[in-house]
């Protein structure tokens, strides 16, 4: 299915480039994203349009990318994650004008989402897509479950620790949370405690005791429920290297943490009985880091082509037919919804999502429980995960006080190895 998912997707681009450059009456779109899945949506605005036609061209960072080389076609749209930076905001028009003329209404958002594009009241920026953290269950185990909608951190603890089981020799053989399995849940933890972590004058800064006593509080969770670092990370060795559904499927686990976007793939491709909870803190869902957002870079050559391809994609009718084609071709089993996460447009996830992903019905996240990052830098996951989780990680499993490595040691490290 990937292989025939990327068969059609360069063949798309090939043609659309091909088509473009021949013809002299349609001016093309550039659209600069990180989201191949793109390909798909502009074929079908190519059919629908007249006046112009869009071009693809895929950036691993299109943060990273701006401004484009000298020699570069400079794009019209750029769509990607980590665009709200403060020096890549800077690279992009105002789009007040699309809600001034009416070509697009902001009460189709999701508010907050919106208001994350806005640089000093303007608005640069708009969102595409989002995705939220979950922790899944087989819905035979349902009755360890405490709540029909979401599960904070500590109710995770203790659900878990009631699931736990060990055999005579004193070794696990159930266990029903295990933090030390995902470093994106201890990475999620912590943000969670509001350690704030956020981009300021180029510069990674948070807030140290909160991440201090977050990982504090994680170590307590792994000794106290789990017996030890080496016994957890023994026990996930042994029987947690299997996928999520897996995992709870086997009964070794009861819960175990992914994303909306693995979530509703995973339940599409997977015939098996599964639930899940949003994870929450204090009544808020955080909405994942990478979440997307759209602009028109500053120096577009055909800001009224763009403006035709962003009028038409924030209709909630196009993004049906996109929905839809993606169905037919059984696009939905390798991507989810729009972009691969949630439509920032909230009439499509209420009204023709839940038609594909029928386990939405149940527990469609409320849009005043969604709250969105802080700016983060382009460069933001690989910092994560070298320096954020690494640091964590080595605090918890470190056996003496001696081991454990200074947070400063990974950030410099991450550096040498980016910069040198």
């Amino acid at each position: 299915m990937t292989r025939r998912y990327n068969l059609f997707f360069s063949l798309l681009i090939f043609s659309t480039l091909v088509f473009s450059s021949c013809s002299e009456k349609n001016k093309r779109i550039i659209i600069w994203t990180d989201c191949s899945e793109f390909a798909q949506y502009i074929e079908i605005f190519n059919k629908t349009q007249s006046k112009s036609k869009a071009v693809l061209v895929y950036k691993d960072n299109p943060s990273l990318s701006l401004p484009p080389a000298k020699d570069e076609l400079p794009p019209d749209i750029v769509i990607g994650s980590w665009l709200r930076t403060s020096n890549t905001s800077k690279q992009f028009k105002s789009l007040d004008y699309l809600f001034d003329r009416k070509n697009l209404t902001s009460t189709v958002f999701y508010p907050q989402l919106l208001n994350a594009g806005k640089v000093k009241q303007t608005q640069c920026l708009i969102p595409v897509s989002f995705n939220l953290p979950a922790v899944i269950f087989s819905t035979k185990n349902k009755d360890y479950i405490t709540d029909n909608y979401t599960l904070s951190i500590e109710q995770i603890r203790s659900i878990g620790s009631s699931y736990n089981q060990k055999d005579k020799k004193g070794l696990f053989t159930r266990i029903g949370f295990a933090p030390l399995n995902n470093n994106d849940f201890l990475y999620l933890a912590v943000k969670l405690n509001n350690t704030n972590f956020k981009e300021e004058n180029s510069k990674i800064t948070f807030n140290e005791k909160k991440l201090e006593d977050q990982i504090s509080y994680l170590k307590d969770w792994v000794v106290t429920e789990n017996s030890s670092p080496s016994e957890e990370q023994d026990f996930c060795y042994k029987y947690l290297f299997m996928p999520e559904y897996r995992q709870i499927t086997s009964d070794r686990t009861l819960l175990s943490y992914t994303t909306s976007s693995e979530l509703f793939t995973m339940m599409k491709n997977q015939n098996t009985d599964m639930d899940y909870r949003w994870i929450c803190k204090d009544n808020f869902i955080p909405i994942e880091d990478s979440f997307r957002m759209l602009g028109i870079y500053k120096n577009a050559k055909n800001q009224v082509g763009a403006t035709e391809f962003i009028t038409w994609f924030f209709q909630a009718e196009s993004q049906k037919a996109i929905i839809e084609k993606k169905a037919l071709l059984r696009l939905d089993i390798e991507q989810f919804g729009i972009a691969n996460g949630f439509s920032s447009l909230r009439s499509v996830n209420q009204n023709v999502l839940t038609t594909y992903y029928t386990q939405m019905f149940s527990n469609m996240p409320p849009s005043q429980m969604l709250k969105v990052p802080t700016e983060l830098p382009a460069r933001w996951e690989n910092y994560k995960t070298s320096v954020v989780e690494a640091y964590i990680k080595n605090k918890l499993t470190a056996d003496k006080e001696e081991n454990i490595i200074p947070y400063s040691e990974f950030e410099k490290d991450w550096r040498r190895k980016l910069f040198d």
